[in-house]
């Protein structure tokens, strides 16, 4: 069974596993169904007895998208904080309270989305309840004078993360640890939240700023 886990990233920018969650499935992909039939419900059909948010694996990424495009403009602002968390995009620590308040908020305002058809709704199920509680503690235990950002990871089925944080040395043969700052193609955005608003940097305009 595939885990999710919390990476937090050092004032050099090099990252550090912080926690794994067993069980990935009890957070992104929860999200991700809530948020589908929260603002795409029309467009949302049964595929094969398939959760939603594996439909947006099937149409090339187009549903992901519009269900982005969406998101990013609703003034849910628990909706917003807990979408970009699940899309794998960096945040700053010095916000851990504000996004650890969020993804509680997400819980209790998204309790009767996304009803199963034995009539429950993930968000009321002590056990996912529970997984999105755990996070937003380990938020906000996070030591903002140690670790600068951090970045919630959905999934350990691929090394996306990792690989901001590694690089092969051909000539030692071997993996040394970089920085993010040392990552030069766009790979994830950072978060940057002011007084209830996100302005979205990618990780090369960050550092030059």
């Amino acid at each position: 069974m595939s885990n999710s886990s919390l990476w937090l990233l050092d004032n050099d920018f090099k990252g550090h596993e912080h926690k794994k969650y067993e069980n990935s499935w009890l957070y992104s992909p929860i999200a991700w169904d809530v948020l589908l039939e929260k603002y795409l419900h029309k467009e949302i059909q049964t595929h094969y007895g398939h959760k939603k948010s594996m439909i947006c694996s099937m149409d090339g990424g187009l549903l992901h998208n519009k269900l982005n495009e969406i998101v990013n403009k609703s003034n849910a602002f628990y909706d917003r904080i807990v979408w970009e968390m699940s899309n794998q995009q960096v945040f700053l620590s010095r916000d851990k309270e504000i996004i650890a308040e969020n993804i509680r908020m997400f819980v209790e305002s998204n309790k009767a989305f996304d009803k199963s058809d034995d009539g429950t709704y993930p968000l009321q199920l002590d056990h996912i309840m529970a997984r999105f509680h755990e996070i937003a503690e380990d938020i906000e235990a996070i030591d903002e004078s140690e670790y600068i950002c951090f970045v919630f990871k959905s999934s350990n089925c691929d090394d996306g993360v990792e690989s901001w944080f590694s690089k092969y040395n051909e000539e030692e043969d071997e993996y040394e640890t970089t920085s993010l700052k040392e990552v030069k193609s766009d790979v994830a955005e950072f978060v940057i939240i002011n007084n209830n608003c996100i302005e979205f940097l990618k990780n090369i305009e960050y550092f030059e700023k």
